[in-house]
């Protein structure tokens, strides 16, 4: 099925481990109640025109939104004060809040992994020093660039010193929970309001709030039942298609998951490929027509599965492809010809930036990297960095109000936890925020299609029917409970629920 690169074993282990944590980073899930009917109309298709465009991701003109002391719908989240961190959560000055931003951007086998969170970082933490701080409190970034395979190093970077991890993350972020006094998330007393989270055992970790939930026990079935609203006869056989690795298998077995939520909908194939390695596509394609699959789903990197669709539609499959998140991407597009990847739709939890100018929020988010981030990246993952960061500091000016001023690691947790209905001021679909051990993921989604070499919005159009609030079709009943072994949270029962 495929050729084989040889590999040192060192090399071969870590570039497998690169490709089976990448391949899951950005699989987005939330929690978000709604309405919404079910009946889908086709003029989104029809016309195809994006509802943003290219020039919407621009800078503004102007720095007057740059500027302005809100962000989207968060009022003033920074300024000055006189709030405190509670004593002993932190080292450092009493006038800053030190805070560790998880990231492998120095990873050298893949330069640059996961820029967009530290840019993202950057920009807030400057734009909010700006204002005045967190409550009068400057923030001190510390940068735990764990370079894939560093983890425990950068660990121990904020052990003792950050008073909190905020808007960022780790391909291998299991390798959190060393074990070790110095290194262990928990051991070091940490919190964390991660930009993701994708293992298990960090996922479901307690001592951690994730702003756009991304448990593996639940997952929306939303966008699989708008698929086959859309696409019945496309939809009707399905199969996943993922890279043959534990990681991988996980995103898969969630996918399967919600088959039998799908009325009319089944299941005929199961595949995986060697996620190293392979060449030649087309034995894997036409595996998938034999099957009779009609749609596929894929757990992978973008450039392989544009050279798999290109080998499907080779040989005449007139299917389609339902995607994660993490392949609204430019490399996905650029990947492929028009003629393979046209009519792939991906789901997406934040707004899409082709649609900045509809979106304050999100035109905050570009323009502050803009200034802020000289040769500054966004993506997704930076849009849920900010909304990391946002819920941070909207939970510290709570606890500040209500505490004398004072800071204090429960306490942040505690508020975050409580929060429902986040978005981060405008950046993604309404979320419910919870710790980890009882979070759930959203029902919210929208689909997202490939379109002449450019993502427009499929479904929902914008006010239209499955608009049940900005954009997004948020279901009540579009959850769906993973009963099939996915693994644990890494818990720590001393440690006081939130």
């Amino acid at each position: 099925m495929s050729s084989t690169v040889r590999l040192s074993p060192l090399r071969r282990g870590r570039s497998v481990a690169v490709v089976a944590a990448v391949s899951a980073l950005a699989v987005l899930a939330g929690a978000c109640g709604a309405r919404g009917g079910e009946h889908i109309t086709d003029s989104a298709e029809m016309n195809g025109t994006p509802q943003g465009g290219a020039a919407a991701t621009a800078p503004a003109d102007d720095g007057a939104a740059v500027d302005s002391p809100d962000f989207g719908t968060v009022k003033a989240p920074c300024g000055k004060g006189d709030a405190k961190v509670a004593d002993g959560e932190q080292q450092g000055g009493a006038d800053t809040i030190q805070i560790g931003v998880p990231n492998d951007r120095g990873a050298t086998i893949r330069p640059g992994l996961q820029k967009p969170i530290w840019d993202a970082s950057v920009a807030f933490a400057e734009w909010c020093n700006a204002q005045g701080g967190i409550g009068g409190l400057k923030i001190e970034l510390i940068d735990m660039d764990g370079k894939l395979f560093e983890v425990e190093a950068a660990m121990q970077k904020a052990c003792g010193n950050a008073f909190a991890l905020v808007g960022g993350g780790n391909v291998q972020d299991d390798l959190q929970f060393s074990g070790k006094d110095g290194s262990d998330f928990h051991r070091c007393k940490l919190i964390d309001i991660p930009a993701f989270a994708v293992s298990s055992a960090k996922s479901m970790s307690n001592g951690q709030v994730q702003p756009i939930p991304n448990p593996t026990n639940t997952i929306s079935n939303t966008w699989f039942r708008d698929f086959f609203a859309l696409y019945p006869d496309q939809a009707a056989k399905w199969a996943p298609v993922w890279g043959n690795l534990p990681s991988l298998k996980i995103v898969k077995t969630k996918q399967e998951a919600i088959i039998p939520d799908v009325k009319g909908m089944s299941q005929v194939g199961d595949f995986n490929y060697p996620p190293i390695g392979t060449t030649d596509w087309t034995p894997l394609a036409l595996s998938v027509i034999d099957s009779g699959a009609t749609s596929l789903s894929w757990t992978g990197e973008s450039p392989d599965i544009a050279k798999l669709l290109e080998k499907l539609k080779d040989q005449g499959w007139k299917g389609r492809a339902l995607l994660e998140t993490n392949q609204y991407d430019k490399l996905f597009i650029e990947s492929g010809s028009p003629k393979a990847l046209d009519g792939s739709l991906v789901r997406m939890a934040p707004h899409m930036l082709e649609e900045a100018d509809k979106w304050p929020a999100v035109r905050k988010y570009l323009d502050l990297i803009d200034r802020y981030v000289d040769g500054g990246e966004v993506a997704v993952l930076g849009m849920q960095s900010m909304s990391a960061w946002l819920l941070f500091t909207t939970a510290a000016n709570k606890c500040a109000a209500d505490n004398g001023g004072e800071i204090s690691r429960n306490c942040i947790m505690e508020t975050a936890a409580a929060t429902s209905d986040w978005t981060g001021g405008g950046l993604h679909a309404p979320q419910d925020p919870d710790e980890g051990p009882t979070m759930k993921a959203s029902t919210c989604s929208m689909l997202v299609m490939v379109k002449d070499g450019k993502f427009v919005r499929r479904y929902p159009e914008i006010g239209g029917e499955g608009d049940d609030g900005d954009g997004f079709h948020c279901p009540a009943d579009g959850l769906t409970k993973v009963t099939a072994d996915v693994g644990e949270g890494n818990v720590d029962p001393s440690r006081p629920p939130y």
